[in-house]
């Protein structure tokens, strides 16, 4: 059975807290480019960016895992249909999968 875990989602500033190596080594490849108030400025643009692109990673990676789970539980689905080929048991599929969905949101 397949399994995803819940909806990404990082506080900005703990996620920059703990981050804080991953921004510092990005912004050394533009040391000595500005001067303050600049700097700061320029230091938390680029927390921002490095920030976001990780949370738009973490979503991409959901999404292509929540899109397998849904595909895997509706072809699970489907075979169980085939093999039973009944109509309650057609209802009793769709309702059960529209709850496996419907939990994860």
């Amino acid at each position: 059975m397949y399994a995803i875990k819940k909806f990404p989602n990082a506080e900005k500033d703990d996620w920059i807290i703990v981050n804080k190596g991953l921004i510092d080594e990005e912004l050394t490849k533009y040391e000595g480019l500005f001067e303050e108030p600049l700097k700061s400025a320029f230091q938390e643009v680029i927390a921002d960016y490095i920030y976001l692109q990780n949370s738009m990673d973490d979503v991409t990676e959901w999404k292509d895992n929540f899109l397998r789970f849904i595909t895997h539980t509706m072809n699970m689905a489907e075979g169980e249909l085939r093999q039973r080929n009944a109509k309650r048991d057609f209802h009793g599929g769709r309702l059960s999968l529209i709850k496996e969905v419907l939990e994860w949101f």
